[in-house]
């Protein structure tokens, strides 16, 4: 709950944040049993099918349009990235195509259970790894409110709900015309956007649309000097410092060395230029006194550009002999004949660019019918479209490279070994000329290596592209059974169909040559078919008209339904909950559910778990593995024996990833237990705590390399091979999963990345929100609050392993954190259109536990971490939003305001990885200050 956020506690259980940032605003105000919002709220409640009625039992937050205006963000998902219980909100992306919010750190990628729904429906899903709905593609100024439903809903939306859900509701009136305008500045980088709000209602017809345009250059890694690789001068506690992420791969080549000296840091970026453009159009039309038909029109387009490495190039180089490089040259005082090289083009070529692209839209079509004063029909007909892609241009061709190297595709320079994964076909390139030759001995400035050459190099088309579709029909019956004496018992049942396509195309190059002449293309098709009914009850037991006295209100609900999927069957899912109000402004509720989450469509593969992002491919890995789980690699280094980690980073391996067409629904079950206190009993305050648990099973992930090594029931996916791999070991584990690479002189390991049921958490922790406000008579308001989530458990296992506890800590897993404590806390002044309100966030100390970690890791008696890890500082940034709304005149209803975020600059806690920092709890972007001017017509 974001500490600015206000309970509103009118007998129902929201916790409505509603409070204005402007003099003169009103405050939401939620009637018994009401949903806050517009005109037409009432039939989108968040977390339920019931209509006019708040989830029972539920810790509810909504953002209204106030606060996501107020708080500078250009994004809706930027609106929300104070939000204690959220992580993986951010404004400006990463090289990744889609945003993805996660409820109380519960997984993330393909594991991730927060399901993100717009007007309490389903959207188009986008991205190139597993794909998932982008709340960004809304324009901001559409938006009516956000809510946050923080605790397992798939008895009411089926799938991805078991941490909970944010719907993001939209506008569905609106009358005139509003212009916003905004200046982004961050040290290294500036940005601007700009929106368009048109709307005109009436009795019966009501239309409104909104487009935004926002735009962001690129953060250069040369812009933050805490993310230079070489953190050897960094204390990471007991007398040791960091790691050197710099490499052996250098312009000019090194030679016969594995060094690490080389960065092409200072021509890369940290985070992508981007840009956005969306529009969204809703429409509704009484046709009757009985029928209200509506249409929701979306299109947004993403464009994000990065400047990354051009790609690394190892290899044997000869002298003399049929395979003699003309430009080999050696080390002063070397008579050496061969020469293992180590290359980044990066300088002689300039950095590639990495394109991450996409387009989404959807169709919405709604009808709700009166069948009378108590019953109704509301119904839903929803289909959308995705397409995104992943190009990189300028990024070099490696079997380009080896041929110019050494005459061959192969690295050692084997003149007998397959280029050409799947076949027999054997490609060289001798004898090796100036003309066809490729020269790693000399800078940009004097390098000899023909224009021909280059332009052969830089043929290297790698195209991934995702197009992915879903088509949603839903009908519901709502109304009132009958009435009891404390109120009208209330039953809600319905059904519906949900299909969804993903196809996927890849193109690369085949590692015969330049991509024009030689390429693999792939194409993937997967679709799903899920059939699901649900019902609800809301029983009214007690109401304050009974007068007993001892219990002012108390109402009970229960809910279930049941999805059956095409790839594996049915799943039922049950909830449970009540309110219970001793006494009017207090109260106490609980709840209990399953849930669940459906396999990504990617994850089932085809016949060999093959999908877009599958492949095997040679890669080495600057990891400390334990030698006692992996006795034998002393055997491939020597000086391994006796230690307790040893560094594997001279090794070439095969990392070989897939899905698993066995793979299973991810479950989860969890419950909650709240009490509120409102303004009704004590005038200002708005309070409330909630303690929640919530269990996962079989979540999948593919665990990285860093999982598995400390993690002893995973630790059989890498298998080290002295006196390398064979051929036949090879072929084995890399059967029917496309080749994206070229091989090495020597395997030296296997590493298997099998997307499946591996994840299985259990955590648990406390939400809570304190906030006061005080009218001074001829002073204005003054407000004061702190709010913040504390988890009492995260306890973690792989496949049939047991738990142990990683509460404290980050890295563990490679793609979410599980950061013990963040808190947010304010205090705030508005009078006659001008507010001012300062912001504390604070996020606690935890520790590395990723394979960067300095400090060795203790463990159990199963192989598991127990303690030791790199100590990351607590961090603890300040804000200041200043806004003015003109009350009269010409600019009456222009809103101004300056929103700064970390204004004192505060760089990220130092953690032991390639960037200095952990993105799963940190960000670079700094200060940031944002202008904004909001009028009306």
């Amino acid at each position: 709950m974001n500490s600015l956020f206000k309970i509103r506690l009118a007998g129902v259980s929201t916790i409505a944040i509603a409070a204005t940032l402007f003099a003169g605003a009103a405050q939401a105000q939620l009637q018994p049993g009401a949903a806050a919002g517009n005109d037409d709220a009432e039939i989108i409640v968040t977390g339920t099918s019931i209509r006019g009625v708040a989830p029972v039992g539920s810790n509810l937050v909504s953002v209204t349009t106030e606060m996501l205006s107020a708080v500078g963000a250009q994004t809706v998902t930027g609106a929300l990235s104070s939000v204690p219980a959220l992580s993986g909100i951010t404004g400006q992306g990463t090289t990744a195509a889609f945003y993805q919010p996660s409820i109380h750190q519960l997984g993330a990628s393909a594991s991730n259970s927060t399901l993100v729904l717009i007007d309490g429906h389903r959207g188009p899903t986008g991205g190139t790894n597993h794909t998932f709905l982008d709340p960004n593609i809304v324009p901001q100024n559409m938006l009516e409110r956000v809510d946050v439903l923080a605790e397992g809903a798939s008895s009411v939306y089926g799938s991805d709900a078991v941490a909970g859900v944010i719907n993001f509701i939209t506008r569905t009136k609106f009358d005139g015309i509003q212009a916003d305008a905004s200046l982004i500045m961050r040290d290294g980088t500036t940005g601007y956007s700009a929106g368009l709000l048109v709307g005109r209602s009436s009795d019966d017809f009501s239309a409104v649309v909104g487009a935004t345009y926002i735009y962001q250059d690129n953060l250069q890694n040369r812009d933050r000097d805490f993310t230079f690789p070489d953190h050897s001068g960094k204390s990471v506690g007991n007398g040791l410092s960091g790691g050197n992420f710099l490499t052996p791969f250098c312009d000019p080549a090194t030679i016969n060395t594995t060094a690490r000296t080389c960065t092409n840091w200072d021509l890369t970026d940290l985070v992508g230029k981007e840009t956005r453009a969306n529009v969204m159009g809703k429409f509704s039309f009484t046709a009757s006194d009985k029928l209200v038909l509506g249409v929701d029109l979306l299109y947004s387009r993403r464009r994000l550009t990065s400047q990354v490495g051009s790609g690394n190039v190892q290899g044997t180089a000869f002298q003399s002999g049929p395979q003699a490089n003309p430009f080999y040259t050696n080390l002063p005082g070397s008579t050496a004949t061969s020469q293992t090289i180590r290359f980044d083009p990066t300088r002689l070529f300039g950095p590639a660019q990495s394109e991450n692209n996409s387009d989404s839209m959807y169709a919405n079509f709604t009808a709700s019918y009166e069948i009378s004063d108590s019953w109704a029909l509301d119904g839903l007909a929803s289909a959308g479209r995705d397409e995104s892609s992943t190009l990189v241009r300028n990024n070099i061709n490696g079997s380009v490279a080896l041929l110019g190297l050494n005459g061959t595709t192969n690295g050692g320079g084997s003149l007998t070994a397959v280029s050409i994964p799947g076949t027999n076909t054997i490609v060289t390139q001798l004898p090796l000329t100036a003309a066809n030759a490729i020269d790693v001995w000399n800078p940009a400035a004097t390098n000899r290596t023909s224009d021909a050459v280059r332009a052969n190099l830089l043929d290297n088309t790698n195209l991934l592209r995702n197009t992915s579709g879903y088509q949603q029909l839903r009908l519901i019956a709502n109304g009132t059974l009958f009435d009891l004496p404390g109120g009208p018992l209330k039953l809600a049942f319905g059904a519906e169909l949900y299909n969804t396509q993903l196809g996927q195309f890849v193109t690369r190059a085949n590692n015969s040559g330049p991509a024009r002449t030689g390429s693999q293309q792939l194409r993937f098709d997967f679709d799903r078919q899920v059939t699901s009914g649900f019902a609800e009850v809301n029983v009214p037991l007690v109401s304050p008209d009974m007068e007993l006295g001892f219990i002012h209100r108390f109402d009970i609900s229960a809910a279930l339904r049941h999805d059956n999927y095409s790839e594996f069957g049915g799943t039922t899912n049950p909830r449970l909950a009540f309110n219970l109000d001793p006494v009017e402004g207090i109260r106490i509720r609980g709840n209990w559910s399953t849930s669940f989450v459906a396999p990504p469509l990617t994850i089932f593969g085809d016949e060999f778990g093959a999908f877009g992002t599958a492949g095997w491919n040679t890669q080495q890995n600057n990891i400390n593995v334990p030698v006692a789980a992996y006795p034998n690699l002393t055997q491939i280094i020597p000086s391994c024996a006796g230690q307790t980690l040893c560094n594997i980073n001279t090794l070439n391996g095969i990392q070989v990833t897939s899905g698993d067409q066995n793979a299973q629904p991810q479950t989860g079950d969890g419950w909650s237990l709240g009490f509120d206190v409102g303004p009704s009993l004590i005038p200002g305050l708005h309070a409330g705590v909630t303690y929640w648990t919530t269990n996962f099973e079989g979540g999948v992930t593919g665990p990285q390399i860093g999982n598995v090594i400390n993690t002893a029931s995973a630790q059989s996916l890498l298998t080290f091979f002295p006196g390398c791999a064979s051929q036949a070991q090879i072929d084995t584990a890399t059967q029917g999963i496309p080749q994206t690479n070229s091989l090495a002189p020597c395997t030296s390991y296997i590493f298997r990345t099998l997307n499946t049921n591996w994840l299985n958490l259990r955590i648990a922790g406390i939400d809570y929100s304190i906030d006061y406000d005080l009218p001074v008579e001829g002073i204005g308001t003054l407000y004061t609050g702190v709010s913040g989530t504390q988890f009492t458990k995260f306890q973690q296992s792989f496949g049939s392993g047991p738990f142990y506890s990683i509460l404290g800590t980050a890295g563990n897993n490679g793609t979410f954190p599980s950061i013990r404590t963040r808190i947010r806390g304010y205090i705030g002044w508005s009078n006659d259109g001008l507010s001012i309100r300062g912001f504390v966030n604070y996020t606690g100390a935890f520790r590395n536990y990723s394979s960067n970690t300095v400090n060795p890791l203790t463990r159990d008696a199963n192989g598991n971490p127990n303690g030791g890890g790199d100590l990351v500082n607590s961090q603890a940034t300040f804000d200041l939003n200043v806004n003015y709304e003109f009350k009269s005149g010409m600019l009456e209803g222009t809103r101004l305001s300056v929103v700064a975020s970390n204004i004192f600059d505060t760089d990220p806690p130092f953690f032991n990885s390639g960037s200095g920092f952990t993105n799963q709890v940190h960000n670079a972007f700094g200060r940031q200050v944002n202008f904004t001017v909001i009028t009306k017509f």
